[in-house]
């Protein structure tokens, strides 16, 4: 579990660099494996179990956090057009607005609340 915070807590902070940078493309691949890594971390607590793909965790969370599901779902979309499309600032804000709102509705480690400040 440690792990995982970590990670999220290195590509979130990454993320933030990079926005401030105006590396939007970097920003929003940053704060989607952020999301990703959060999801990880609420399924894993509740579960005991981690996700091995996309589909998997998808799947996961559309069973237990239907909530949280809406949100990833609606934004997965912007991540995978950051492979083929140019990015603006406002994608990588709705992502890192993904990830407060997530934030707001479970419980998670006090070093993720307080990056995420």
């Amino acid at each position: 579990m440690r792990e995982l915070e970590e990670t999220f807590l290195e590509e979130y902070q990454g993320a933030k660099e990079q926005l401030e940078k105006g590396r939007y493309k970097n920003a929003l691949i940053l704060f989607s494996k952020s999301l990703f890594a959060l999801c990880d971390i609420i399924l894993y607590h509740k579960l005991r179990k981690l996700p091995k793909n996309h589909n998997e965790r998808f799947r996961m969370l559309e069973e237990f956090f239907p909530e949280i599901y809406t949100i990833v779902d609606e934004l997965f979309g912007l991540y995978t057009d950051a492979y083929s499309k140019p990015i603006l600032k406002n994608a990588s804000k709705m992502i890192e607005n993904g990830i407060k709102q997530i934030i707001s509705l479970v419980e998670v480690p006090e070093s993720i609340k307080e990056a995420v400040k």
